[in-house]
């Protein structure tokens, strides 16, 4: 049997993340000096703040789920293209629920040393997203 491969566990990350509410899950896919040049103001660096960020986003669209559009590897890093969608029932960005369905785009670069990600860029449609919630 073969090795699982960097876009083969960033593919099972996101399905344990999104089909779980098990935020520790993430433990296993991260190094313990990871960085994240991408932390959202106001969250903490590092994995306690891609556990904040996903913590909110779930707080805030509860039926959050993942579609993952494109993902390609080469030389140690992996870049996905994804789709999240879900329901806004929840405060989210600031902004009180608005039952609206909501979908967002991103793209995150993803640096991997032996089997873990060290290394986080990443850009997200926030003001495609604001303007479903406010429009």
């Amino acid at each position: 049997m073969s090795a699982e491969s960097n876009a083969e566990r960033v593919a099972r990350m996101h399905h344990r993340l999104f089909e779980s509410e098990d935020l520790d899950a993430l433990d296993e896919f991260f190094a313990d000096d990871f960085v994240s040049h991408s932390v959202p103001p106001g969250l903490p660096p590092g994995l306690d703040g891609v556990k904040a960020c996903f913590a909110q986003l779930r707080a805030g669209l509860p039926d959050v789920r993942v579609a993952i559009d494109e993902l390609f590897e080469a030389d140690g890093r992996v870049a996905v293209a994804t789709t999240i969608s879900g329901t806004h029932e929840g405060e989210l960005m600031g902004i009180a629920p608005t039952g609206r369905r909501v979908e967002v785009a991103g793209v995150d670069l993803l640096r991997f040393e032996d089997g873990s990600i060290v290394e986080h860029r990443g850009l997200t449609d926030t003001v495609g997203l604001l303007r479903q919630l406010t429009g």
